[in-house]
């Protein structure tokens, strides 16, 4: 998911610097409610010290609303 993020990142600064303004958040699909909820909630989690870095990317992501998470079931 931080990956994604940073790549949807990435785009948002290519496009705005073709002069393309966004004025929505990009929605990311993910069938993991766990991950989810780690990138919502900016409380640092006690069992996410090894993905210290790409947690808290993601989170600050979904606050400035470049990315809107949205849980989707793993077999659509």
């Amino acid at each position: 998911m931080a990956l994604l993020t940073a790549e949807v990142t990435w785009l948002w600064w290519l496009l705005a610097d073709f002069g393309v303004s966004i004025t929505t958040s990009t929605l990311v699909l993910s069938d993991s409610t766990s991950a989810i909820s780690v990138a919502r909630d900016p409380v640092k989690h006690e069992f996410t010290k090894h993905i210290c870095v790409d947690a808290f990317y993601t989170c600050a992501q979904v606050h400035d609303q470049v990315v809107a998470l949205q849980y989707v079931p793993s077999d659509l």
